[in-house]
């Protein structure tokens, strides 16, 4: 297993202005990993629309309650509100999600904060920069990382090559002596780690990787899950997906084994469904691997929100938890909902639906202003 980074930053790409979030895993694709060959389970939608397709699959962060949505107009990024209304207008050259009350965006070349009102969170700006989690948010100044907390103060100077994201209190960082630790929210280094991978914490536990095989450490660095399974992904719902063999099983936090190995790809959990793959089509079981939503689709997302995607004669719709299309397939691409909207592509035309299927927002290329 070849493994890269651990860490995410923002990227300069661009899809319609927005930015795009390029994070650097082994684990936990949008579209999934087949595990014996490591390739994405791409969905079939026309070539050109491919790009699309890709970029769209940055909006993956949690949003916070009441959130705004990114949109596009006239080349610049502002945002609305759930209702489609503009609450902070168009003048920002790209624009990520809300986390934790804060969106990134960029003026140029550089980063900086802004709140659900459009003020900055401080005077500063960054040349790279991560979402908040856990109250803290990675950024980057002249090459080294360091974190700034929710007020904008920076209460862990840059300092660092490469830095996780905050969970449970803790983060993983990389040394400019080359050496990983497991730091507090005050920057102090609570323990040196041997792993060549340490993903964030989740339900209390961060995947690791040690001579290509995966395991699971505690928030004070302690090996509680053994370093054995060929790949493995973070903890969701109380379960965490496990491969041994080519298969997937599940594990629980205590690393028992309550899903037999038997999938040639599954997801974690999500709204008590994971979805699994057999005979090229896609399905869902819960969480006594009893099968909920038979494998009928060439293509399906995780379950957010109670609703989840599917692709019907090569178009894109969502079903609930019972199986039942409850929003048409009509759809070339699109993404989870977050809160009450999804953003999704027809036509080349990016617009937000919301859970009943309404259109509340729309950028038609070329239409009159």
């Amino acid at each position: 297993m070849s493994i890269l980074f651990y860490f995410c930053f923002i990227g300069k790409n661009r899809i319609q202005g927005f930015l795009r979030v390029s994070t650097v895993k082994c684990i936990s694709f949008n579209w999934g990993i087949h595990y014996n060959k490591v390739k994405f389970l791409t969905m079939r939608i026309p070539m050109n629309r491919y790009l699309l397709a890709a970029l769209l699959s940055a909006f993956v962060f949690v949003s916070c309650n009441n959130t705004l949505y990114p949109v596009s107009e006239n080349e610049k990024v502002g945002y609305i509100d759930h209702k489609g209304i503009m609450i902070i207008e168009p003048v920002f050259d790209k624009g990520d999600d809300f986390s934790e009350g804060w969106a990134l965006v960029s003026e140029g070349e550089t980063l900086r904060y802004i709140n659900d009102k459009g003020e900055f969170i401080n005077s500063e700006s960054y040349e790279m920069a991560a979402p908040f989690q856990d109250g803290m948010a990675l950024v980057v100044r002249d090459g080294l990382v360091g974190y700034i907390n929710r007020k904008g103060e920076e209460v862990i100077p840059p300092s660092y090559l490469r830095g996780g994201n905050f969970s449970n209190g803790v983060s993983s960082v990389f040394s400019q002596e080359e050496k990983t630790y497991l730091i507090n929210k005050k920057g102090e280094r609570l323990k040196e780690l041997p792993y060549e991978y340490m993903g964030d914490f989740q339900e209390g536990l961060a995947l690791v990787i040690e001579d290509g095989l995966c395991g699971f450490i505690n928030t004070k660095g302690a090996l509680v899950i053994p370093t054995v399974y060929e790949f493995a992904d973070n903890f969701s719902e109380g379960l965490a997906l496990v491969v041994s063999e080519s298969l997937g099983g599940y594990i629980n936090t205590k690393g028992k084994l309550v899903i037999p190995h038997q999938y040639v790809y599954s997801s974690k959990f999500s709204d008590g469904l994971a979805l699994f793959a057999e005979d090229g089509k896609a399905g869902f079981i819960d969480k006594k691997g009893n099968t909920i939503i038979p494998p009928n689709y060439v293509f399906a997302g995780d379950f957010n929100y109670g609703l989840a995607r599917v692709q019907i004669d090569e178009k894109m719709g969502f079903i609930n938890k019972e199986g039942e299309l409850v929003i048409d397939p009509v759809y070339d691409y699109g993404e989870n909902f977050k809160e009450d909207l999804a953003l999704m592509v027809q036509d080349n035309t990016l617009s937000y639906i919301n859970r009943k299927g309404t259109v509340v927002w729309t950028d038609r290329p070329g239409k009159e202003e």
